[in-house]
């Protein structure tokens, strides 16, 4: 049995045939894609899925916490291979999505001062001028 099977069977999933695929382009690509991003990789390498059926896996796949959401934007929600707890940059010029370490490390890197609630989930978006964007500007 391969990693993304065993994968897919221990966060309770079966390991079907678009899962697989959908789950194997984001730990090879790395980085943040649209679902239409996934949806044209997958065609150009002769895989068929309609943009559809690669939502639902993907919905699938967040669920599970296998996959992460980061939110670039009205419109915008990219996905990526969950690789730890991490934050997001988004550049306001270029648009490019760079992931930012979280400084306390742990989930979900902020106290909520919540009492007995649980948080499953906390998000931190930065949002200016990414790196090259700032070098153009001249700042």
């Amino acid at each position: 049995m391969n990693a993304l099977t065993q994968d897919l069977r221990a966060a309770g999933l079966r390991a079907t045939g678009p899962r697989l695929l959908v789950l194997r382009l984001l730990r090879e690509r790395r980085g943040h894609h649209s679902a239409d991003d996934l949806t044209a990789a997958l065609a150009a390498s002769g895989e068929t899925l309609l943009r559809g059926s690669v939502y639902n896996v993907l919905g699938s796949l967040v669920d599970s916490g296998l996959v992460a959401v980061a939110d670039a934007g009205p419109g915008r929600t990219l996905y990526e291979a969950s690789t730890g707890w991490h934050h997001h940059f988004v550049c306001s010029e270029c648009g490019s999505v760079l992931d930012v370490p979280c400084v306390v490390g742990a989930k979900p890197c902020l106290e909520a001062g919540l009492g007995d609630a649980e948080v499953t989930e906390a998000q931190v978006i930065f949002r200016g001028r990414c790196p090259s964007c700032a070098t153009a500007a001249g700042r």
